[in-house]
């Protein structure tokens, strides 16, 4: 049988397009895989494509979310393809270089910086507590001072309303029996301050402490000797009585101020006063303590028993008839029996004790 033309060619036509669109689906999928595996096995190689190509916009795709997808066609790539930034590796040599120099800083002993022991702060606050602490006991210790002061100075004659010397004489034994050489520097502070109300009284403690005591006196006997000066002319008569008994010790210091001491006794025609009797004390000590001194003060000693008051005699007596010594002591004998007639019977005595202590020689200070 015969087929027909026309059914033939139908038939032609529908195998030639039904093996072109195999054809094409085929080239579309053998290009989409080859694109893959390029993808997965160079990715760095892939150059950008064009802005309106099937790739440049399945990429768009990717990194938008909310972009829609024009293309059927998509490329996946894997994570762990894409580059990221990464900090380039370090040359071997240098990596073993750095890891030696690190071995060598490990074995050698490292020298830390000492941490600061007390922090700023803290240190300004224990400094401003020391302050403060040092401040109270700086109030404590002026408290207790003039404490001290307040009790020394109320045994004073004057300060218990007493015209005679007892307070003073118990004051000064009490010293010397406890030994308290801070109750002799608070008397001396009181002349130091020039202290009219009790620096005559303690003037005359320290020199009983000194009569009885010398040792106690000398501790502080360097600030009366300071003293001894015609600046200080307002305070020298209370100076001079208070350095007396140890005067001797500081013959070569009082020697140049040997002319104050004869300008206090210039004035011979009142009583002697307590700056008349320091002077004479001093003269005195001087004159004893060198045949040098003696030779130049014993004249005027002895011309001074003779020009007195009469009834200062016997109490200039006492401090010069020891000091003269036997070298000069013939010198005083006319000009006392001259001047026994003026005297009262206690005077007379007390002037033969002052003889008879000179005779034996006894010491102007012990």
């Amino acid at each position: 049988m015969g087929v027909p033309v026309a059914l033939t060619t139908r038939s032609l036509t529908a195998t030639k397009k039904t093996t072109s669109k195999m054809s094409t689906s085929t080239a579309k999928k053998a290009a989409a895989l080859r694109t893959k595996k390029a993808a997965e096995a160079a990715p760095s190689k892939l150059k950008p494509a064009a802005a309106g190509s099937k790739i440049a916009r399945s990429a768009r795709s990717l990194k938008s979310e909310k972009a829609p997808v024009k293309s059927a066609l998509r490329v996946e790539v894997p994570l762990r393809n894409i580059k990221t930034a990464v900090t380039p590796k370090r040359p071997a040599k240098a990596a073993k270089a750095e890891k030696s120099e690190k071995a060598e800083k490990a074995d050698k002993p490292t020298r830390r910086r000492a941490p600061s022991i007390i922090p700023s702060e803290l240190a300004e606050a224990m400094m401003g507590d020391m302050g403060m602490a040092g401040e109270d006991s700086a109030l404590v210790r002026e408290a207790a001072r003039s404490q001290r002061e307040r009790d020394v100075l109320g045994r004073l004659a004057v300060s218990v309303g007493r015209y005679d010397e007892m307070p003073n004489l118990e004051l000064a034994a009490d010293i010397v029996f406890a030994d308290d050489t801070d109750a002799i520097s608070v008397l001396i502070m009181v002349i130091e301050r020039h202290d009219d109300l009790h620096s005559s009284d303690a003037a005359r403690v320290i020199a009983e402490v000194g009569n009885r005591a010398p040792d106690l006196l000398l501790a502080h006997s360097d600030r009366l000797v300071e003293m001894i000066d015609v600046s200080r002319a307002e305070m020298l008569p209370y100076t001079m009585m208070a350095l007396s008994p140890v005067a001797s010790r500081y013959a070569e210091q009082l020697w140049p101020s040997r002319d104050l001491f004869w300008a206090a006794l210039a004035d011979l025609n009142q009583t002697a006063d307590l700056a008349q009797g320091g002077a004479v004390r001093l003269l005195a000590a001087m004159c004893a303590a060198s045949p040098d001194y003696a030779r130049t003060l014993a004249g005027g000693l002895v011309d001074l028993l003779g020009k007195c008051m009469p009834k200062d005699v016997a109490f200039f007596a006492e401090s010069v008839l020891p000091a003269l010594g036997p070298a000069h002591s013939h010198r005083a004998k006319p000009v006392l029996d001259r001047r026994l007639k003026e005297l009262t019977p206690a005077e007379v005595a007390r002037l033969r004790r002052a003889q008879r202590a000179a005779q034996l020689g006894t010491p102007l200070a012990a």
